[in-house]
């Protein structure tokens, strides 16, 4: 797909006759909603972020030059039945060689990232960065253990462990989630944490925990953000994080052997500004740029 007078997709980064094997990155879709628990319309993201990063150049926002890196992007994984296609999505995964960014999707489709980057790691310590506004540790959710709030929890069971994991952002939470926040071993960050002791120390914080593991995995639910920064996700909390937020967390943690992005709960159809998707597409670049920050 190409659009005359802009730029090719992913800010001139993608090359159409790469493989991932030749690739720095590889970004593929999961375009599946049936696990939202409230407003639906995430399924949709894969093919605007696409479509907006037409418009995007290959520089970082401190001028970094990205255009050196190249990008496989792979299309869209279709889910219909998670217990079938799941699998499908955590065998890509663990096969990979270069650093994975999907595009859900609601958070659910997260679950088989989380098993093939665990896989890929092997007896390696798989490091978690989760920012959301939601723990999404139930273990069950609307009678469903592959929901959008039991994301973490699955990603727990896969063997990561929980000292190895850090959130960032809370705000809102189920009463099954409270034992393992309080007791579990996780290091947790609210969005009053980081309001009163200022991203930058916590991003310090961060990086001394995952600098311990072998390799880190991010994973970013949009509604982190504040909804005045991406109104258009299923279930919008107020008092987050601010896009700020976050690019002064991801220059604290440069330098980490990251392997993986995933962007989920972008709902377009919820915001007719589109204003969540380039929020998303700046926070993929910057990690684009953080990462390049590893293999120099």
């Amino acid at each position: 797909m190409t659009l005359d007078g802009t730029h090719r997709m992913w800010a001139d980064l993608y090359d159409p006759g790469i493989t991932p094997e030749l690739a720095d990155f590889t970004v593929i879709g999961l375009p599946f909603d049936d696990r939202a628990s409230a407003r639906k319309g995430a399924a949709k993201a894969p093919e605007r972020i696409r479509f907006w990063s037409h418009h995007l150049t290959p520089y970082s926002e401190d001028r970094t030059p990205l255009s050196s890196l190249r990008i496989c992007d792979l299309g869209d994984i279709q889910i219909k039945d998670p217990l079938v296609d799941f699998p499908v999505v955590s065998s890509r995964v663990a096969n990979l060689n270069n650093i994975l960014i999907t595009l859900g999707g609601d958070h659910s489709v997260s679950i088989p990232i989380f098993e093939g980057q665990k896989i890929r790691t092997g007896k390696g310590r798989l490091g978690v960065l989760w920012i959301d506004a939601h723990p999404d540790l139930c273990d069950e959710f609307d009678g469903l253990h592959f929901s959008h709030a039991c994301v973490l929890r699955r990603a727990l069971e896969f063997g990561i462990e929980p000292q190895d994991v850090c959130l960032v952002g809370l705000r809102s939470w189920e009463e099954q989630e409270l034992d393992l926040i309080e007791n579990g071993g996780l290091h947790v960050f609210t969005a009053l944490d980081v309001d009163e002791r200022g991203m930058k120390s916590i991003g310090s914080e961060i990086r001394g925990i995952l600098a311990k593991c072998d390799a880190v995995h991010v994973s970013f639910d949009i509604d982190a953000l504040d909804p005045s920064s991406a109104p258009g996700t299923g279930i919008p909390e107020y008092g987050g994080l601010s896009v700020r937020d976050v690019l002064t967390l991801f220059k604290a943690i440069r330098g980490l052997p990251f392997i993986g992005l995933d962007m989920v709960e972008v709902a377009p159809v919820l915001d007719p500004s589109e204003a969540s998707v380039f929020a998303a597409l700046k926070i993929i670049m910057e990690f684009i740029s953080l990462s390049k920050g590893r293999k120099n």
